[in-house]
This record gives structure tokens, C-alpha cells and sequence, in this order.
């Protein structure tokens, strides 16, 4: 897209001199020669058509079509400042820039965030959703919570959690107890989800009986499995720590006592050692894991 803007420098000159009322005030502010002003202000002028100033004296008046002019072009740079900030964080502050898995973000961290914030007020956060773990860039983030086999050389890796993996259902949908449970789940409605290691069918099998056929829905992150068999969609089979706000609130229930271990856990991956990084990211990730080491 082309943008009709003039530089941004002579946008800079002309809003410092409106607001400062003379060149010299805004050559301070800017770090320049109050020449370099009165030029990039007469710049500015010549390419809109217009003046923008009355030069009374030694101060500044804004002209009607300059007085109109103002607002916007101060917007524009406040505009600027606070998407700066937001993404980027401030200079002397820089927030703690970590990554999770989406399902985990939603049903893990996002519940526990503020008693991270409670304990350490004056530590920013910035939390990024991914939806498959990828290589860690310490330029956009310097923490990494991922699930797998841990044989990542991309960073340093710590182990976090092992969660074995439970099958959860509406209430609605729920089985006789008892050893026939498996006969019952293997013929109801199940949602799978795509790329896991630990399957319906690794489920079946830990127990003896034979591989049902696929039935239900696919999808592919477990936030999604969750929210389907809470709408009555079928059996989900997840990790039991993502299943626990709905099984806490009695939107879903356990289709069955029965539990696999999980072949693949979550991990911690840091752009260096976790005694290397900045003090803040630290004491983020000594809370993080004495929170899931509770869990």
C-alpha cells in the first residue's frame, strides 16, 4: 500500500514546535539544531502547500489550517508510542516474552496468571498461543512451554510434568461403571484429536481389548476436543490437567476410571540455561514450575 505522507521527521519537527511553541525548545526535545526545525518545518510547508505557522517574533502561532492539522498528526505519533510499547514493551522495562501451546494457555496458564501477578506486581508478561511447537526465536521470545518428547536442540530443556491421560464426557453421555465401561466407550461417539502419540486406539489396547472403529469428529488441539465433548459431541481422551477446569465446574465427568500414562510430557525450553536469563524471567519460570509441580 502507498501511503501520501510526508516524512515522518518533518511530522516530528512541525508537532514539537506547535506543541513547545518555538524551534529552539523543540530542537532540545528533538537533539537537533533549532536550524534543522525552522528547515524541516519550512520542508514540511513547501510539500503540503500551506504555512503552518506565523512566526510572531520569537514564538510560533499556529494558522487555522495548522491548528486543524494538529490533532491528527499528534494522534498519529500517540498512536504509534502505544503500539510501540505494547508489542515491544518499554525500553527500561522489558516484559517477559514466553510461549505456550494454545490449549495449555487457555486452560493452564490464563487461570493462573494472576497470582504470577499478585507476587511480582512490577513484572510485565507477554504471552504468545502456538498451535505446534516450533524453533524458539530468543528475538520475539525467550521462554518456551512445550509438549513432547523433550529431544529439542534448539534451547535448554527442563522437565516439567507428566499428566497421564484421562477420557472425559458430557454428563449426559456417561457409562455404567464397572468392567464392561470399555465395551460401552469403544461403541459411543468419540472425538479424536489429530497429531497426538496417545491415542483411542493406544487406550484400547493398554487395556486388552480390541480397537474400535474410528467414529466422532477430528480436530486438531485438545481446547477443541474439550469444548465439543462438553457440548455432548462425544468421548475426548486428554491430558488431565487440561481436562480439570471442566471436570471442577461439572461440564464434563470422567467417562471412565481408567487412565494411560502419557508418552510425551511438558518441558520448559529457554534461550540459555534457566540460571542465564534475566532476573524477571527467572522468577517467572521458578513460579511456573512450582505450579505445575503442584498440579
Amino acid at each position: 500500500m502507498s501511503y501520501n505522507l510526508p516524512p515522518l521527521v518533518w511530522l516530528r519537527s512541525f508537532e514539537a514546535s506547535a506543541r513547545l511553541g518555538n524551534f529552539t525548545r523543540a530542537a532540545e526535545e528533538l537533539l537537533v539544531t533549532p536550524a534543522a526545525v525552522s528547515y524541516q518545518v519550512r520542508q514540511l510547508e513547501h510539500h503540503l502547500g500551506y504555512p503552518l505557522f506565523d512566526r510572531v517574533h520569537r514564538e510560533l502561532v499556529l494558522t487555522r489550517l495548522g491548528q486543524t492539522y494538529l490533532p491528527t498528526v499528534e494522534k498519529a505519533f500517540s498512536d504509534l508510542s502505544i503500539a510501540t510499547v505494547s508489542v515491544f514493551g518499554e525500553r527500561e522495562r522489558q516484559p517477559v516474552r514466553f510461549r505456550c501451546l494454545n490449549s495449555f494457555g487457555q486452560l493452564w496458564m490464563i487461570p493462573r496468571i494472576r497470582l504470577f501477578q499478585e507476587a511480582h506486581p512490577g513484572i510485565d508478561l507477554q504471552m504468545i498461543s502456538a498451535s505446534w511447537a516450533e524453533t524458539l526465536n530468543p528475538e520475539l521470545f525467550d521462554i518456551d512451554v512445550r509438549f513432547g518428547d523433550g529431544a529439542w536442540t534448539d534451547g535448554a530443556v527442563e522437565f516439567l510434568l507428566n499428566d497421564p491421560i484421562v477420557p472425559v464426557c458430557h454428563p449426559n453421555l456417561s457409562l455404567a461403571p464397572g468392567q464392561r465401561d470399555l465395551v460401552a466407550l469403544a461403541q459411543a461417539p468419540r472425538l479424536d484429536i489429530m497429531g497426538v502419540i496417545d491415542t483411542w486406539e493406544s487406550f484400547f489396547r493398554s487395556f486388552g481389548h480390541a480397537v474400535p472403529k474410528r467414529t466422532g469428529l477430528q480436530v486438531d488441539q485438545t481446547l477443541s476436543a474439550l469444548e465439543l465433548a462438553a457440548l455432548g459431541h462425544g468421548h475426548a481422551l486428554v491430558l488431565e490437567t487440561l481436562a480439570r477446569p471442566y471436570l471442577e465446574s461439572g461440564r464434563l465427568i470422567r467417562s471412565s476410571d481408567r487412565k494411560i500414562k502419557s508418552r510425551h510430557s511438558y518441558y520448559l525450553v529457554t534461550s540459555a540455561p534457566r540460571q542465564g536469563l534475566g532476573p524477571d524471567a527467572q522468577m517467572f519460570c521458578d513460579w511456573m514450575i512450582r505450579e505445575m509441580r503442584k498440579t
